[in-house]
């Protein structure tokens, strides 16, 4: 049986025995193939492509859906961290509220001194006279330590207890500006109303608040608070 190719150049119908192409006159040589091969090596060619494509986009979706759950996951962590509240924050928030909106001058306004006492695991300090001056310190006295203490009033009217100390820079006073807490020291500047932190090095570590309630006329913190209190810094 004769062989039937097909020439290289034209793709005539040729004699596997013929040295030239009777249609084009091209040379004909060993490496002609048959026209079925060719297409067959073209065919697995061709499916080899698709399916390297294929998986090419196939890793490229993968890629992107990884991308965009990563996108996702940092954008909700974010927002939670942004939406949660402060410590300080959640801690003025559950304060008791003693009197309307407080208004604060615009230069400084430095606290004032007041007594306070220890009796039945509480440490008191009078209502009134932190309603009357709305920024006083005072200290608690135990066996081992003094520790500075402070209350104020915030703008709408919530009675705040902290401990009376920035603790980087070791200051225990500071004064109020408008709508601010102030180190005397640093000069670092908190919000009073949430303590969050404006600006200075300290911003970190406001005077640390404590719960307290009010009983009457007293203000009354915890004195197990105020004893196991830890320096942060």
């Amino acid at each position: 049986m004769t062989t039937i190719n097909y020439c290289p150049n034209c793709g005539n119908k040729i004699n596997s025995k013929v040295k030239f192409c009777p249609n084009c006159g091209s040379r004909l040589t060993s490496e002609i193939s048959s026209q079925p091969e060719a297409n067959s090596v073209l065919q697995g060619k061709s499916k080899r492509e698709k399916v390297l494509k294929r998986g090419n986009n196939n890793s490229s979706k993968k890629g992107l859906y990884v991308g965009l759950a990563a996108v996702l996951f940092v954008g909700a962590l974010i927002f939670y961290i942004n939406a949660k509240p402060s410590k300080e924050a959640a801690i003025i928030e559950n304060q008791p509220k003693v009197s309307d909106n407080v208004t604060y001058p615009s230069v400084r306004y430095d606290h004032s001194y007041t007594i306070a006492f220890a009796q039945n695991g509480k440490i008191i300090l009078p209502l009134d006279i932190v309603k009357e001056k709305k920024f006083v310190k005072f200290d608690y006295t135990g066996s081992n330590t003094t520790i500075p203490l402070l209350a104020y009033l915030t703008e709408d009217g919530k009675v705040v207890t902290a401990i009376s100390l920035c603790e980087p820079c070791d200051s225990k006073s500071f004064h109020i500006k408008g709508s601010n807490l102030i180190c005397n020291s640093c000069g670092t500047t908190w919000n009073l109303n949430d303590l969050k932190a404006i600006n200075g090095s300290c911003g970190k570590y406001p005077p640390d608040p404590l719960p307290s309630i009010v009983v009457g006329n007293e203000i009354q913190i915890e004195k197990s608070l105020v004893e196991n209190w830890k320096r942060r810094v």
